[in-house]
């Protein structure tokens, strides 16, 4: 198995379209999360933090207490039909979101009929804060960063999944 799907299977198994059971460990703990035409759901020690900001169709945080490391977030994007851009631009975009070279790694695979592109990049994020990436707020650099990302398409318009981070926090995600 490579890289992206070594690291991104499981956040695919977390999130993707209710095919869901690997990390379901315990199902009274078991959250779910609807964008578009899907539904997202999740167990423990992914949490359901949800600020309600704009374009936000979820947020879910990776509670790494027991890892010693930080914790991370997994945010979803739903935009609606023929919304948020193509998929080729969004990778892009987000790749263009880290200094430099980045490693970055792309796989597309297909589970329960709805294609999903992932990204895998690890390197020096530019992180923009609480504004965004369009906030034109000034870059905190982060370096030793990884971002998985994955985009969902659907009947109803693509869903959007990114998580970055720490890169020790998020490799330990899988």
């Amino acid at each position: 198995m490579n890289t992206p799907q070594r690291l991104l299977k499981p956040l695919a198994a977390v999130l993707c379209c209710g095919a869901l059971l690997a990390f379901v460990a315990r199902a009274d703990d078991a959250g779910t999360l609807k964008a578009g035409a899907l539904t997202f759901k999740f167990a423990k020690p992914w949490e359901n933090v949800s600020s309600g900001r704009p374009m936000r169709a979820g947020e879910l945080k990776y509670d790494h207490t027991e890892e010693g490391l930080e914790d991370v977030e997994c945010v979803l994007y739903y935009f609606g039909p023929g919304q948020g851009g193509g998929i080729d631009a969004n990778v892009e975009r987000w790749i263009g979101q880290f200094e430099a070279d980045p490693k970055v790694e792309r796989e597309t695979a297909e589970l329960k009929g709805h294609k999903i592109h992932y990204l895998y990049a690890t390197g020096t994020y530019l992180d923009a804060g609480m504004g965004g990436p369009f906030s034109g707020a000034p870059k905190t650099p982060k370096p030793n960063s990884m971002m998985l990302g994955a985009i969902v398409e659907s009947e109803e318009g693509a869903v959007f999944l990114k998580l970055v981070g720490p890169e020790k926090s998020v490799a330990a995600v899988k």
